[in-house]
C-alpha cells in the first residue's frame, strides 16, 4: 500500500512553540518539560520547574493537551513522545508541540509516523546550523509524513502504544525496584536498622556494628580503566553497529564490536559532573559494550557485589573527591580513597543475597522491555509503509511474546 504523503501544515491543527524564550528556573513548582527529558519516545522525570506565579505569562503563546505531540528541534534535533501528563507542566525552549486535526490525524499515529526513518531523514534535511542542528518551525510544518485512513491510523497507533505502555510500565517497575533497593542499603547499612540490638564501637566514620571495618572503594572494587579505548567520531562511524558505546554520561554512540562483557558500573571521570550536587554520573551496565576514556570502570571484589558498590556510590554524597573548578574531575586515586563500611562476612553474604533478588527482576523486566524494543522497531516502518497489514502485525506479535 502506499498512503498519502502530506506535509505536517497541511494535517495538523495546533502548533505551540515556545523557541526564543527562557523561563526563570526554581527549585521547585511546576515542572518544565525540556528537551534534554525527551528521549526515546518518553518524557524522562523532569529536574527543572518553574514558579506558579509565572506560569500563566509563560504558557501564554498556548496550553498542550493530554495526547499532544511534542518534538525537540534542536540539541537534540528529532525526540519525539507523547504528551500523558495530566497535571499542570511548562514547556520549555528548543521543543514544539504538534496537535493533529480531528478526524484527520491521530495523535498516537502521529508519534510514530514522526519516528519513521524517512521522516527523520526528512527533519534532518531541513535543519540548519554549522555548530547545532535545527529546524524552524516554518520547515518543520513542511515535512511530509505518511497519512494513511484514519481508522488504519487509529489501528497502527493503537497496537505500536500498546508496547510502548508495556515498555513503560517496565521502566517505572524497574525505577521502583531500585528505589526497593535503595531502601534496604540505608536501612542496613547507613541507619544499621537490623543491628541496632547489638554493640557498636568508633571508626572514622562515627559509630559503627562491632566487628565491621572502614575499608575504601579501592579495596571492594576492581578498576579496569586501562583496557578504555578511546573511539574517534571517524572510527566510530566506521564501526557503526550493535553495541553501546559509553562516555561519562550515558551511551555516546553504537559500535560493531565491544570491550566488556557482564556487569560493570561506569563513573564519570571527567566532564560529566551534574550541576546540581557536584557528583560524576553513575551507569550501571549488563551486557557487551564500549566505552571510551572519561569513565571510570568498576566491579565489586571481595564479597561486595557491583550492584552493591552502585548503591553505595548512588546513596553517598562524593563531591568532596572532585577536583578541577574549570574541568571538574574525579580522580582513580580520589576514587579509590573514599571511605566504604564493610560489614561482617555473615552480613555481606545476605545483604548481597536480598539485593541480587531485586536486580534480578530488574534483569527480567530489562529483557523483556528489550524483546518490545525489538518488536516495536521491526514492526514501526512495515506498518508505517504500508508493507504489513496491523493483523498480520498483531499475529507476530503474539508469536514471538508466546516464545518468550
Amino acid at each position: 500500500m502506499n498512503w498519502k504523503l502530506l506535509p505536517l501544515q497541511d494535517v495538523v491543527e495546533t502548533f505551540i512553540d515556545y523557541r526564543g524564550k527562557t523561563p526563570k528556573k526554581t527549585e521547585t513548582g511546576i515542572p518544565l518539560i525540556t528537551a534534554k527529558i525527551i528521549k526515546n519516545g518518553t518524557i524522562l522525570d523532569p529536574t527543572e520547574y518553574i514558579s506558579p506565579d509565572d506560569y500563566d505569562e509563560w504558557m501564554r503563546r498556548g496550553i498542550p493537551q493530554y495526547g499532544d505531540i511534542v518534538i525537540t528541534t534542536e540539541a537534540p534535533l528529532g525526540e519525539v513522545a507523547q504528551l500523558k501528563i495530566k497535571d499542570r507542566f511548562a514547556l520549555a525552549q528548543r521543543v514544539i508541540t504538534i496537535r493533529g486535526k480531528i478526524n484527520i490525524l491521530d495523535n498516537t499515529f502521529l508519534k510514530y509516523a514522526l519516528w519513521f526513518e524517512p521522516v527523520q531523514g526528512e527533519l534532518s534535511g531541513r535543519a540548519s546550523g554549522t555548530t547545532v542542528q535545527g529546524i524552524k518551525s516554518s520547515e518543520l510544518k513542511k515535512v511530509k509524513i505518511p497519512v494513511p485512513p484514519y481508522p488504519v491510523q487509529r489501528k497502527i497507533g493503537d497496537l505500536l502504544g500498546s508496547l510502548d505502555e508495556k515498555i513503560e510500565l517496565n521502566r517505572h517497575m524497574n525505577e521502583t525496584l531500585e528505589q526497593m533497593a535503595m531502601t534496604l542499603y540505608k536501612h542496613w547499612l547507613v541507619d544499621f536498622g537490623p543491628f541496632q540490638d547489638g554493640e557498636f564501637e568508633e571508626s572514622e566514620l562515627g559509630m559503627i556494628p562491632k566487628g565491621w571495618e572502614v575499608k575504601s572503594i579501592g579495596y571492594v572494587s576492581e578498576n579496569y580503566n586501562s583496557k578504555r579505548i578511546p573511539l574517534s567520531s571517524v572510527k566510530r562511524q566506521e564501526m557503526k553497529g550493535k553495541y553501546p558505546y559509553y562516555g561519562a554520561a550515558g551511551i555516546v554512540d553504537h559500535v560493531d564490536s565491544f570491550l566488556f562483557s557482564g556487569k560493570y558500573l561506569l563513573v564519570g571521570e571527567d566532564g560529566s559532573v551534574k550541576k546540581e550536587d557536584g557528583t560524576p554520573y553513575l551507569q550501571y551496565i549488563e551486557g557487551d559494550f564500549w566505552v571510551n576514556n572519561h569513565a571510570h570502570i568498576l566491579q565489586g571484589k571481595n564479597e561486595v557485589s557491583t550492584e552493591w558498590l552502585k548503591l553505595f556510590l548512588k546513596g553517598r554524597d562524593i563531591s568532596q573527591y572532585v577536583t578541577g573548578a574549570v574541568q571538574p574531575k574525579i580522580s582513580k586515586t580520589n576514587l579509590n580513597s573514599i571511605p566504604f563500611i564493610y560489614p561482617k562476612e555473615a552480613v555481606r553474604l545476605v545483604f548481597n543475597e536480598k539485593i541480587d533478588d531485586i536486580f534480578g527482576k530488574i534483569r527480567i523486566n530489562k529483557k523483556e522491555t528489550s524483546t518490545l524494543e525489538l518488536i516495536r522497531n521491526y514492526l514501526l516502518p512495515r506498518l508505517l509503509s504500508g508493507d504489513i497489514e496491523v493483523q498480520a502485525a498483531e499475529e507476530q506479535i503474539q508469536e514471538v511474546l508466546s516464545h518468550g
